[in-house]
């Protein structure tokens, strides 16, 4: 019974020192690998999340900039087609129905007249002396101009008599002496009421603003 007892503990023996110096420390090493391949698996976890929310954050702000962008053009492109539209309509609706105003009533040897004795006057206000010239179009009848006119305003005029001058409406006053020229023909007529009128224009047609 004692060498059975005898080969059992040293089997037991044998079995212990396995444990501790291979199965222990198996054990062991294997529960750190453990431990470390958790603790690796949840930083893996949380940079994927961290990541993701930096991917979706950078979507979102690209998506946003990219949105500005697309919406400032649309912006643009409105404000341009009504700036291109205005042009078109002062373009094709007031600048010619300011010439057809212009032009019609420049002609008019009452009107001629008018602008002849304004301009006269005026210069005669301000203190200027010298001998006068007055031009008309050639549209315009001089006698039918002269016949208008004060006889003060025609003695003053070099010829007594309005002439033709290169213009197609209104009048143009020279004073002979001083090389100096009153334009109010119809091109400075309408560069004028544009100036003025265009406003109101404006402000009729694209009451919006």
């Amino acid at each position: 019974m004692k060498s059975v007892d005898t080969g059992k503990e040293k089997v037991k023996k044998i079995c212990e020192v396995l444990r501790k110096e291979t199965i222990d420390p198996a054990k062991k090493e294997g529960g750190q690998i453990i431990a470390k391949a958790r603790s690796e698996g949840e930083r893996i976890v949380a940079n994927a999340k961290e990541e993701a929310a930096r991917l979706l954050y950078d979507a979102k702000k690209k998506i946003e900039e990219e949105r500005n962008v697309f919406q400032a053009s649309i912006n643009l492109a409105c404000k341009k087609s009504i700036d291109t539209l205005k042009q078109e309509i002062e373009k094709n609706l007031f600048n010619p129905q300011l010439a057809a105003f212009v032009g019609e009533r420049t002609k008019d040897p009452k009107v001629v007249a008018e602008l002849i004795t304004a301009i006269i006057n005026g210069i005669n206000k301000e203190g200027i002396n010298g001998d006068f010239r007055a031009l008309v179009s050639k549209a315009v009848n001089t006698e039918a101009v002269n016949k208008e006119l004060s006889k003060g305003i025609v003695e003053q005029l070099e010829s007594k008599s309005v002439e033709l001058g290169e213009i197609e409406g209104g009048a143009q006053v020279k004073i002979v002496n001083r090389n100096l020229t009153i334009d109010m023909s119809d091109d400075a007529l309408k560069s004028l009421l544009a100036n003025f009128v265009r406003d109101d224009f404006r402000s009729v047609i694209f009451a919006y603003e």
